[in-house]
């Protein structure tokens, strides 16, 4: 019997990108840290680099030639996650840094444009060890996700170009 991967069965890529970061936070979530390439980013994207469709009825939060386009990813996290997903943009600009943040929500940090360099420490202070025994340290680049758990300290610097991430904060229901 030959496999017919998702793409055959109709799946969209929004729903293969969403399906593959709640498979990677329902593994990290609370843990650590956690850098995942989700299937089905070229659908989220669009050619530019700019995130498909529209986010919010206001469209001020979004920088200038950033497309709309988190309503689906968010909608759809949320559901898989059970809780509520909020989206807004940061953009670093060339040799910026911003460093000494601590999450104070799960964060997914997703590049959009450009590329920067990205740290987050191995616990947050004051709690248990993490699954990590030393900083992670990378590279971030369009089409790559990281997850930084509530808590945990974080730094992006590096941009060599303006570099644009869609942040995806994830907080508990309110029920």
């Amino acid at each position: 019997m030959d496999y017919v991967g998702d793409r055959a069965s109709g799946t969209s890529g929004v729903e293969l990108f969403v399906r593959d970061l709640a498979l990677c936070l329902s593994v990290h979530r609370d843990r650590g840290p956690a850098l995942v390439w989700p299937d089905g980013v070229d659908a989220v994207l669009a050619g530019d680099g700019t995130v498909r469709g529209r986010a919010d009825p206001d469209p001020d939060p979004e920088p200038h030639g950033v497309a709309h386009g988190t309503a689906e990813l968010t909608s759809g996290l949320g559901a898989l996650l059970g809780c509520r997903v909020q989206s807004s943009y940061l953009t670093l600009p060339a040799g910026a840094q911003s460093t000494g943040n601590t999450a104070a929500t799960d964060l997914v940090l997703l590049p959009v444009r450009g590329s920067c360099a990205g740290r987050v420490e191995p616990s947050p202070p004051g709690q248990a060890r993490a699954v990590l025994d030393r900083a992670l340290a990378l590279r971030l680049r369009v089409g790559e996700a990281l997850y930084v758990p509530s808590g945990f300290g974080y730094a992006l610097n590096g941009a060599h170009s303006p570099c644009t991430l869609l942040v995806l904060a994830l907080h508990p229901p309110a029920w």
